[in-house]
């Protein structure tokens, strides 16, 4: 089983490829693979492709055959309130090995931050796909604070609620709350709006990362 590499550049039979310096090092350095190693590429478009290193310090490879056509992305929707730096940071990580279509950060009352860096939730993401051998990354929403995303919403969404009901709604969107939860005043916005459908996640109150995977687990798109 070849190893897979995100390498963001087109990728077609007989091309050779330039590859990024980072990735350098991981082939060369790091897994000491020298020239006519074999890897996997992908870039999220392209599907999956068998590559030979064309050098002994990884520069450049050469691409052979496709080994996957690419698959449409069918995953649904997470957006969550940011919670702090760690916890986000994992739900970035296990929402992408769950096969999230998208990520929509939100700003809520109890959010922890009202910023987040993309760059870096992208190479988690990327990271995250390699590791997991899914061969789309997830579209990287730009941040919004709640009451805005909730006027576009026109399509069902499962809220992760701990009051909410007893079995998940299959929706296109999974929506989980901050560290902390939603205000009163958020909870009613959302109970009244006539998209959002509540979910329980059992009697116990979990902390964001893990409600994100609990809540992906159950919900479908």
């Amino acid at each position: 089983m070849l190893k897979h590499f995100y390498l963001a550049a087109p990728l077609a039979a007989g091309a050779m490829v330039a590859l990024p310096a980072a990735l350098q090092t991981r082939l060369s350095r790091v897994l000491r693979l020298g020239a006519g190693a074999e890897i996997a590429l992908f870039n999220g478009q392209h599907g999956l492709w068998r590559a030979q290193l064309a050098d002994a310090k990884a520069h450049h490879a050469q691409i052979l055959e496709q080994l996957q056509p690419q698959p449409t992305a069918q995953g649904p929707t997470l957006a969550v309130g940011l919670p702090k730096r760690e916890a986000w940071e994992t739900i970035v990580r296990q929402a992408t090995e769950l096969g999230i279509a998208a990520l929509q950060p939100l700003t809520t009352e109890f959010s922890q931050r009202d910023k987040f860096n993309t760059a870096r939730a992208t190479l988690l993401t990327i990271e995250a796909a390699e590791q997991c051998e899914r061969l789309t990354l997830p579209t990287l929403l730009p941040l919004q604070p709640l009451g805005v995303w909730l006027n576009t919403l026109n399509a069902p969404c499962a809220w992760a609620y701990e009051r909410g009901g007893t079995a998940p709604t299959r929706a296109g969107t999974v929506l989980v709350g901050p560290e902390g939860g939603f205000s009163p005043a958020e909870v009613a916005t959302l109970q009244a709006h006539p998209q959002v459908h509540a979910f329980s996640l059992g009697p116990t109150i979990l902390r964001a990362d893990t409600a994100v995977v609990a809540a992906l687990t159950r919900v479908g798109p």
